[in-house]
């Protein structure tokens, strides 16, 4: 890696977990010169790391204004939830037929994956197996269309995940996504299709109920 690119990915770094760490609140406006000062950097990497939170969702840079930190509505959050029930059901009652004890034992191990993250406070590995156990059945569906739209509305999701939720502040007892993960993996080793798509659909919209409230515990 060269040293133009360590920068860039170093000034990326420094403010993504700015944000992560609510020193930088949503609606908040972002300055090259801010940051450079901060981390004693030139400008022109900061740049590079501002258009990259952009087009993640966490900056939104307006002409003549400048970058502001995003401050997704309500709204926006409840229709990306909406949908991502529609589709996370529906891969998950293609799953259910074709489930394998195997992938039974893969999701098991994303559970243990995903509560050694959060012990751990590493940030961006949970989201990783977030990720990795909410868009498992629509692989197991073999339908890359259904995949790439789960995949795309979890990258939203990971974006208000990071802008409204406190991650450091809430302790493991207090996460609810943990046990209702367990839930929906438990109701796929049952076979029991109902139980499947009535625990995909509250995990999300308890989610979305507590990240509307501004403090959720994962999705």
């Amino acid at each position: 890696m060269t040293a133009k690119k360590r920068n860039e990915e170093l000034a990326y770094e420094k403010v993504k977990r700015a944000i992560m760490l609510r020193r930088i609140l949503p609606g908040q406006r972002v300055t090259e010169e801010w940051v450079s000062e901060e981390i004693k950097m030139s400008r022109t990497p900061i740049r590079a790391a501002f258009k990259r939170l952009g087009n993640e969702g966490l900056l939104e840079i307006v002409p003549h204004r400048g970058a502001f930190v995003y401050n997704p509505s309500d709204k926006e959050i409840a229709d990306v939830f909406h949908l991502r029930v529609v589709l996370e059901s529906y891969a998950a009652r293609l799953a259910v037929p074709i489930v394998t004890r195997e992938n039974i034992l893969e999701m098991e191990e994303l559970l243990a994956e995903e509560k050694q993250a959060y012990e751990a406070k590493n940030f961006e590995e949970f989201m990783r197996v977030n990720a990795l156990i909410h868009s498992y059945p629509a692989r197991l569906s073999e339908n890359k269309f259904l995949l790439q739209q789960v995949e795309m509305l979890n990258q939203w999701s990971d974006c208000y995940l990071i802008l409204k939720d406190e991650f450091y502040a809430v302790p493991i007892e207090e996460v609810k996504s943990i046990p209702e993960h367990q839930h929906m993996v438990n109701a796929f080793r049952d076979g029991a299709l109902n139980k499947v798509t009535v625990a995909v659909e509250a995990h999300l919209l308890s989610t979305l109920s507590d990240l509307s409230g501004k403090r959720s515990v994962f999705n």
